[in-house]
Parts: structure tokens; C-alpha cells; sequence
């Protein structure tokens, strides 16, 4: 005799047992109800966050720093996960305690996020080679070039939101964005102005050979947490970063890094 559908479920409780067995490999809180459950996620964004030596560091990873000392909360920057772009971005929609960042806070990732922020503006600008001297004044006059992105950053994002019909070239990381823009591979790249020149120079590249020829979107930088983060959590995550605006420690981490 075949065994009834019900009977080839597993119960509701083996399921429970399963699910809590995936957890505990992952790492990942079933959910998270405080701070120091959250799993922080990040990428090489320079300088707002990256690796030094092999250890996270950068404006925001300082700014997490400072809350996680104003909360009580014990970790360290070596408990942040550096992860490409693309991951860390899909981990935070579909893992329940996951927080990313550094994110560019627009109107259709407040629908995918809950976010604390701000913590620094930020400008996403089409950097190109001054001896092509591009004169761009619309996203329609991005047509018949190849702009360089990283895979779902805001710099791609926000060309497709706005209708671009430009041909757009997909890399990784900013480090092999900036690296193929100066190697000729793009006309452009649409990315962070400071984090280009950051990692150009990193890179050996010769920053006084681009420029930017158009911005592409004005906005903040904020931590974006899955949407079943607890609400408690959140709300202490943002008491603990707007004391840091108030008592000027944000302004001070950021002028060590863009002078």
C-alpha cells in the first residue's frame, strides 16, 4: 500500500528540527531580536568600507564600531563578512538578521529594506576619460556608449531606473571596474565619485586623466537590514547613529578618510 501524501510529510516538528539544523550551519539567527544577533555583510567599497591588512575598516566600519560600543555590543570588525556586491545584496533580502552595508538609500530598496541611516552622502556620477571629452547632460545622451557597472550596485540600478538605453558592461568589484575603465574596456563607468578615486589610485591610475561628466543620482549611505528585523533593534541601531551625528563623531571619522 502507498503511503498517504500526509503520511510522506514530515511532521511539523521534524521540519522545525530540520530548519534549526540550517541555522545553526549557517550561522544565522531564526531571528533577530538584538544587535548582537545581527550578521553584518559589507563589500570593497572604499572608503567607506574595505579591507586593510585583511581586516574591515573604512568610515562606516568605524561608524558600526562606535555603536556597537554604544549599545553594549561585543564584536569586532573581523565578525563583518566582505563579500561581493551582488551576494551580500541578495543575502539581505532573503536571510532574516542579516544588515549590509554600506547602501545608497533610494525609493525601491525601502521597499526590499528597512534602513538605518544616513550615515555620509554620497554622489554616483558617469566618470569618464578626459580625452574624450563627453559632454553629457541627460541619461538619453548616455546612448551610444558602454558604461561600465558593478552587478546590481546603485550605479546600474539607477541607469535602468531612469530608462538609459546605453550599453552597460558588468564587472564585480570597483577595484576590476576602474581597472578595465583605465584599460579602455568602457567609454564610461557609472559608479561613487570618491570611491573611484580611491580605488584608481590604489590602482596605480592617474586620476587627473578622468573626470565627471554628469551625475547620476544624489543620495545617503545607511545600514539596510532584512524586513523582519526586529523593530526594537532597529530603533536602537538609529538612536545610536543619530547620537553620533549629534556629538560630531561621524564628521570626524569622515574628514580622516575624504581629505
Amino acid at each position: 500500500m502507498r503511503p498517504s501524501p500526509q503520511a510522506r510529510q514530515p511532521s511539523r516538528s521534524l521540519r522545525a528540527a530540520l530548519a534549526a539544523a540550517w541555522l545553526g550551519l549557517t550561522g544565522l539567527p531564526a531571528q533577530a531580536q538584538t544587535v548582537s544577533e545581527l550578521v553584518w555583510v559589507s563589500e570593497e567599497y572604499a572608503p567607506f568600507n574595505y579591507t586593510d591588512q585583511g581586516v574591515p575598516t573604512g568610515i562606516s566600519v568605524e561608524v558600526l564600531q562606535h555603536i556597537w560600543t554604544r549599545l553594549g555590543v561585543d564584536k569586532q570588525p573581523s565578525d563583518i563578512q566582505m563579500l561581493p556586491w551582488a551576494r551580500g545584496y541578495r543575502m539581505a533580502q532573503e536571510q532574516t538578521g542579516v544588515c549590509l552595508f554600506s547602501t545608497t538609500v533610494t525609493e525601491p530598496r525601502k521597499a526590499l529594506f528597512h534602513f538605518v541611516s544616513p550615515i555620509i552622502a554620497t554622489r554616483i556620477a558617469i566618470v569618464a576619460p578626459r580625452e574624450r571629452q563627453l559632454k553629457i547632460d541627460t541619461i538619453a545622451d548616455l546612448a551610444p556608449y558602454t558604461i561600465g557597472v558593478v552587478r546590481e550596485d546603485i550605479g546600474e540600478q539607477a541607469l535602468l531606473n531612469d530608462g538609459s538605453t546605453a550599453t552597460l558592461s558588468r564587472a564585480d568589484s570597483a577595484r576590476s571596474l576602474v581597472r578595465m575603465l583605465a584599460g579602455g574596456r568602457f567609454d564610461a563607468i557609472s559608479y561613487e565619485s570618491n570611491t573611484v578615486r580611491w580605488n584608481m589610485q590604489e590602482s596605480g591610475i592617474d586620476t587627473a586623466a578622468f573626470e565627471d561628466v554628469f551625475t547620476v543620482r544624489e543620495s545617503v549611505l545607511g545600514i539596510a537590514c532584512h524586513k523582519d528585523t526586529a523593530p526594537d533593534t532597529l530603533a536602537q541601531l538609529q538612536h545610536a547613529l543619530d547620537a553620533l551625528h549629534a556629538d560630531g563623531t561621524l564628521k570626524r571619522i569622515s574628514a580622516a578618510y575624504l581629505k
